[in-house]
């Protein structure tokens, strides 16, 4: 994942990202020197900096009369969102009582944007840290959705002690690393079976991600229908081959 990409996950605009990076280069400048670093307008870049202050990531001072601006510390960045973070987990045992009243209206999931896929599998780090799940698919669609972030998405899947079951369209079988260490049991679906979509089966829902249509990803939350789709994979494990 890019430096800009990681930014925008802590809710930084790309402009913002962008303009964030610049002032850690520069030391620190005036809003002219910056526009024209990043090549935004004059008038644009103060709300962007106005945006970095209320977020933590920059800070304003005068030198000689003039206003400038410069980039917080990373590492202290960093701190400021630790304590949110203790914040919020400070309140979790309060919101799992709410989350247990909406447990009924728990069916169907659109998602429709990167940005939204890649916050779910982030989450799937955390939800099934120590246990294992199994996917269906085509290696090189899923990966081309965002090839960066997947690449590492299975390495910190592996690092969360995670292992997958997964089976592979003939296909893609060549795109999908043979790494040992990334816990994957991988085995190749006959040629006859092709597909571009991928499917994982977890233990109380199913995403299926399909890159071709507007919707990137559906999940599903429906006992039986995961039900459905634990016993086909194990149908379809079967009928695999094993990866060499």
């Amino acid at each position: 994942m890019s430096h800009i990409s990681t930014l925008q996950t802590l809710g930084l605009t790309e402009d913002e990202a962008y303009a964030y990076l610049a002032l850690l280069q520069l030391g620190n400048a005036n809003a002219a020197a910056l526009a024209t670093k990043i090549n935004v307008k004059r008038t644009t870049i103060y709300p962007i900096l106005s945006s970095l202050s209320d977020k933590g990531f920059a800070s304003t001072y005068f030198s000689k009369s003039k206003r400038l601006y410069r980039a917080e510390k990373p590492e202290r960045v960093a701190g400021l969102y630790e304590k949110k973070l203790e914040s919020f987990s400070a309140i979790i045992p309060e919101l799992k009582t709410l989350e247990k009243q909406t447990l009924s209206t728990i069916g169907l999931r659109f998602i429709t944007t990167k940005k939204e896929l890649e916050q779910f599998y982030v989450g799937v780090l955390t939800d099934y840290k120590n246990k294992s799940y199994r996917a269906i698919g085509s290696a090189s669609s899923w990966e081309g959705i965002d090839p960066d972030f997947f690449k590492k998405f299975r390495h910190d899947r592996a690092r969360a002690n995670i292992k997958t079951q997964i089976l592979l369209s003939a296909d893609s079988a060549a795109a999908s690393p043979s790494d040992p260490k990334l816990l994957r049991d991988v085995r190749t679906l006959p040629p006859t079976h092709t597909f571009k979509s991928t499917i994982d089966i977890f233990d109380d829902k199913v995403i299926v991600v399909t890159p071709d249509l507007h919707a990137l990803a559906v999940v599903i939350e429906v006992p039986t229908m995961v039900d459905v789709f634990q016993a086909m994979f194990d149908l379809l494990w079967e009928t695999g081959t094993l990866k060499k």
